[in-house]
């Protein structure tokens, strides 16, 4: 029986106990659309930004955050490569969601839609057994998100040649003036 009908029969009213206190459990539809997806993207983008050691003052630098969109929905970009990554190495959509900072039923959520939004699935979930289940990505994830770095790879190299010009334009910079010469 799954946890929400056990717990209303057990007359928990579809709530969970935690250290904190009861937990009501979210119902599909109650957030609104893109909100998570923004929350994602916020989530990757401060452990990119994290990751990255700020440019000392005079020095140009650029941010680069790419989504892909099937017309006007956004249906790849930092955030699920982020989830991607994660499932990828602990193997788990929970250990992924807990890594991320994010509820399970969010990162399945995302699962879910990034499964349906693409011509293949991106990940497999094994339910139960021994080991207690998993998840894992497919060869379709594998070459989507090794496209995905490439396309990101070669727009940071063609930015990085573009970037002593606007170092030039910085105050307190030591760069020649691209427009004298």
């Amino acid at each position: 029986m799954p946890v929400e009908r056990r717990q209303r029969k057990e007359g928990g009213a579809g709530k969970r106990e935690k250290a904190g206190g009861p937990d009501i459990v979210p119902v599909i539809g109650e957030q609104a659309p893109g909100a998570l997806a923004r929350e994602l993207l916020a989530a990757a983008e401060a452990l990119e930004a994290a990751s990255q050691a700020p440019a000392p003052a005079g020095v140009a630098s650029y941010d680069v955050r790419v989504r892909i969109r099937d017309g006007d929905t956004p249906v790849f970009g930092p955030g699920r490569l982020t989830l991607l990554r994660a499932i990828e190495a602990t193997g788990s959509i929970s250990a992924a969601a807990r890594r991320m900072g994010m509820s399970y039923r969010r990162a399945w959520l995302l699962v879910e839609a990034m499964n349906h939004e693409f011509r293949e699935p991106l990940v497999t979930r094994h339910i139960g057994g021994v080991s207690g289940g998993g998840a894992q990505l497919t060869p379709f994830a594998q070459n989507l998100t090794a496209h995905y770095d490439t396309l990101i790879k070669e727009i940071r190299l063609l930015l990085d040649a573009h970037v002593p010009t606007f170092d030039a334009y910085l105050k307190g910079s030591k760069a020649v003036d691209p427009d004298e010469g």
